[in-house]
């Protein structure tokens, strides 16, 4: 790795930390941030897509720099809600291999809609993406609450495991294959108490319709919440004819002085790969994220992120490190730009690059 940029990296941990005072997003550090759930403001127990009432509220007083409407405006009816999330980029890249880019694209375009009957304690949840591209369903399940601490979704899912980012482009989300972009059918059992959050999912493991084989994948995922501070682990076993792949982690977060601190790290054994007989590919991934709030309606985000995609071959490491600006002026509307820096092995071209980046993002 460069060590040129890796110092550059470091420097500017050091620069955002003076200028940073102390003080007292479907993006997880906002619930790492508050102490809490992801389920605090999302319909959806594990977090992501559709927001509850008090993620509206979140959304329109607590995040934005000018707050908006209290009203909660995605209640149409007593027995149907809507919500929607729109993120349009400009990426300009310089790749070493001197094959630089720029360029406007839709990075997608959701729409949530939730019917429950009225005194009823089931609901469907749909979560449709628009854009780009024609219309593909992300997820539709039926949800019910048991009891206020048991719930259970049957339907098509993205599955829970590790810290559940945004960003699908993440070493950790990419290469585990649980992401925003890849989802499964299956049953979730989820558990949540105060201090400890349990999920339980039962899947075909081959993202697809229907299973193409006779195994399952079996997933678990536990969190505890602490004061101020988390820590959890996910394992998931896919029983796949081709030869089965076993996925484990460890997260946690906690808060310092005003900083955020997310991190995740990531073990995969993988024996439907190479296809021969007591031979496996093995990966190690890991993220370190930072996040300081330096005034209303301002997030400074520091990723650094590693991928190892066959420990058994030496020096095949991957790095990327971003930084970016979360600028929220009003309710509902975000601005995001940054700068990214990837590097890898010299023969692949297209993964050692700088690249800066903008996004507008609109959520209701």
């Amino acid at each position: 790795m460069n060590t040129h940029y890796l110092k550059i990296f470091w420097q500017a941990i050091v620069l955002l930390a003076a200028l940073s005072a102390p003080s007292a997003h479907t993006e997880p550090y906002l619930a790492f941030k508050n102490n809490l759930y992801c389920s605090a403001c999302h319909i959806n127990p594990i977090g992501g897509g559709a927001r509850n009432t008090y993620g509206t509220f979140y959304g329109a007083q607590v995040l934005p720099q000018t707050p908006g409407s209290l009203l909660d405006v995605n209640n149409i009816t007593e027995s149907l809600r809507i919500g929607a999330n729109f993120r349009a980029n400009y990426t300009q890249v310089d790749n070493k291999n001197g094959e630089d880019s720029a360029t406007f694209e839709t990075q997608s375009g959701q729409l949530y809609i939730i019917l429950q009957p009225k005194d009823s304690r089931f609901l469907l949840y749909i979560d449709e993406q628009l854009a780009p591209g024609g219309a593909l369903n992300r997820e539709a399940f039926i949800l019910t609450k048991i009891n206020d601490a048991n719930s259970l979704k049957v339907g098509k899912l993205i599955l829970p495991y590790g810290i559940r980012l945004e960003d699908d482009t993440a070493f950790i989300r990419q290469a585990t294959g649980f992401n925003f972009d890849n989802s499964d059918n299956g049953v979730e059992w989820d558990l949540q108490t105060s201090h400890i959050f349990f999920s339980a999912a039962l899947s075909n493991g081959s993202s697809g319709l229907t299973n193409n084989d006779r195994g399952l994948s079996y997933l678990t995922r536990i969190e505890y919440l602490g004061n101020n501070w988390r820590v959890g682990a996910s394992g998931v076993y896919n029983d796949a004819d081709l030869g089965a792949r076993y996925q484990a982690n460890i997260f946690g977060g906690f808060n310092w002085l005003g900083f955020t601190f997310l991190a995740e790290l990531d073990h995969i054994k993988d024996k439907s790969i190479t296809h021969i007989a007591g031979t496996y590919e093995q990966q190690k991934i890991g993220l370190l994220e930072v996040n300081r709030e330096i005034s209303k309606g301002i997030n400074v985000k520091v990723t650094s992120e590693y991928a190892d995609p066959e420990t058994n071959i030496d020096e095949n490491q991957r790095v990327r490190h971003s930084i970016l600006i979360e600028y929220t002026p009003f309710a509902n509307l975000q601005i995001r730009g940054g700068l990214r820096k990837g590097e890898d092995i010299p023969q692949k071209t297209l993964s050692n690059y700088t690249s800066i980046f903008a996004q507008l993002h609109f959520y209701y």
